[in-house]
């Protein structure tokens, strides 16, 4: 699960991370299974697409 850094985050389960200039916060697991670098766009209905990049 990745939600926005408003959230409150669960320090044993829970990262930051920076998409652009926005704050998130992730599930370890979830970083681990996509990488901790992704891409924000808007798709033709103007709603938010995020997207892992290539994990390294």
């Amino acid at each position: 699960m990745l939600g926005l850094g408003m959230e409150e985050m669960d320090e044993d389960e829970d990262e930051k991370i920076m998409v652009g200039d926005l704050p998130f916060i992730a599930e370890k697991d979830f970083l681990l299974k996509y990488g901790q670098k992704f891409s924000l766009s808007f798709n033709d209905d103007k709603q938010l697409v995020l997207t892992a990049l290539a994990a390294e």
